[in-house]
């Protein structure tokens, strides 16, 4: 007998124990009902991980081991290679009876890669799992748990770990300011300043997925943030609160140097495009929000370009504002960063009072969890 069926035969068996010597109490028979049907149902659903990788191979296998070692094991993987020049080929390889090796349209950039692994996965939920990260064994298990809790269900997202290089834990986070359940247009309202959850930490409805239109193309480099905005008009939003993945960073330079141009465009596309149609689609008449969360994260961005960049380097940066600047008022902002001035993140009382107390609540939650 599987564990599965074992739990499910003896919750039957506890059932049918108290209702005979209580009278059937009403509170009890529907709890038992609702985990009864949220286990069968977790249980049918399928689950699959697309994996797009390119010259990773030092943490690919890793990353294939820890998905391979789940208590409940995903459907199926399959791993998208963009012609990778190291010998991440050798490691698809190796794992060819586990995993499927795939490549997409050569030329793909970051976004028509996504959508090209995720039109090769099948299961009814899936996820993109970044060939660095690690899934820990509760990983899948946690994420279609969260996708049996409601009929409505589009999208799962759970804890993680940042980790460095060598796997090693730097830090917990918990998101702490979301519901479990979070509807539409709330769960659209999250995203505003970007994605509510980890691109090592989620999975999404797939056929409802591919009915808001799958993945944006138009983006350079943005991938989770316009899915998961996308996605928020057709359905609910699923918070479990466990950690579930490792998510690797530090190890791949400054990304803000070599990305700066991609990101203040993909920004744009957000406020301008994907943020509107999904405002629309969820029937939001009053979409003030969108321009006030455009003048914040064009402050926000502006105010890390000015630590991170040199008066003598601003030059070239600067056009790279100008049509942000222009649709949100910064233009004496980006003046002040054009002749070298640092510029401050927008942040009230309230906010700063949040990032006080932020990381001793995810540590305390950590805590009481016992992760």
């Amino acid at each position: 007998m599987s564990q599965q069926n074992g739990v499910i035969l003896a919750v039957a068996t506890v059932r049918s124990a108290i209702c005979a010597r209580n009278g059937l109490l009403p509170q009890i028979k529907t709890l038992l009902r609702a985990l009864l049907q949220s286990i069968a149902m977790a249980k049918s659903l399928t689950f699959s991980v697309g994996i797009p990788t390119f010259n990773q191979a030092e943490f690919l296998e890793e990353t294939i081991l820890s998905l391979l070692n789940q208590r409940r094991p995903p459907d199926e993987i399959v791993i998208s290679d963009h012609f990778s020049t190291d010998h991440t080929p050798d490691i698809i390889a190796k794992y060819a009876r586990e995993v499927r090796g795939v490549k997409p349209p050569t030329g793909s950039n970051v976004g028509a890669q996504w959508e090209f692994t995720l039109s090769c996965l099948k299961g009814d939920w899936v996820t993109l799992f970044s060939s660095d990260d690690i899934a820990h064994p509760n990983f899948v298990e946690v994420l279609l748990r969260g996708a049996s809790r409601r009929d409505d269900a589009v999208h799962v997202r759970a804890g993680w770990e940042n980790i460095d290089a060598n796997g090693k834990a730097l830090s917990k986070h918990y998101l702490l300011s979301v519901k479990q359940v979070s509807l539409p247009p709330e769960n659209l309202l999250e995203q505003r300043h970007g994605p509510k959850a980890s691109f090592a930490a989620f999975a999404v409805h797939r056929e409802t997925l591919h009915a808001s239109g799958g993945y944006p193309l138009g983006m350079e480099s943005y991938g989770d943030w316009p899915m998961f905005a996308q996605l928020a008009p057709y359905g609910s939003f699923i918070y479990e609160n466990e950690i579930i993945a490792g998510y690797r960073v530090g190890h791949d330079g400054n990304k803000l140097r070599r990305r700066i141009g991609m990101w203040v465009r993909d920004e744009q596309r957000m406020f301008y495009e994907v943020l509107p149609l999904a405002a629309e689609r969820a029937r939001m008449a009053d979409r003030a929000w969108i321009d006030h969360a455009s003048r914040d994260n064009f402050l926000r961005y502006l105010a890390s370009a000015s630590r991170e960049f040199q008066p003598s380097e601003r030059g070239e940066i600067t056009p790279l504002f100008e049509p942000w600047a222009a649709r949100v008022g910064g233009e004496e902002q980006l003046q002040l960063f054009a002749q070298g001035s640092r510029i401050s993140s927008p942040a009230t009382p309230l906010q700063r009072a949040k990032n006080f107390v932020r990381p001793l609540a995810q540590n305390l939650n950590a805590r009481l969890r016992g992760q």
